[in-house]
């Protein structure tokens, strides 16, 4: 059965990427009056992947590391976006500000 991590760290994320993992949801949550994601991942090399990124050992191709980092930054940017979207409509039809 393939392991699952959340995180809220793109760097760390995106590295589980690379490392053959899959993205398999972004959950937006309200936190100090801001937007946060949190990005779950799926795959049977995670716990290899999170020893060795929390170890200092983790390495990358640059080029890769950017795009997929560019990506994964791309996804957070629109579920904010949206959950931004959401909040706004849920305050305004309770009666407090937009």
């Amino acid at each position: 059965m393939a392991e699952s991590v959340t995180t809220a760290d793109l760097y760390e994320g995106t590295y589980y990427l690379l490392g053959g993992c899959e993205l398999t949801g972004i959950e937006a949550t309200r936190v100090n009056g801001s937007v946060c994601c949190r990005l779950t991942f799926q795959g049977e090399k995670l716990a290899g992947l999170q020893r060795e990124y929390f170890g200092g050992g983790a390495r990358v191709p640059l080029f890769p590391f950017r795009r997929a980092f560019g990506q994964v930054n791309a996804l957070v940017y629109t579920a904010k976006k949206k959950a931004r979207h959401h909040l706004r409509r849920e305050q305004g039809a309770a009666g407090g500000a937009p």
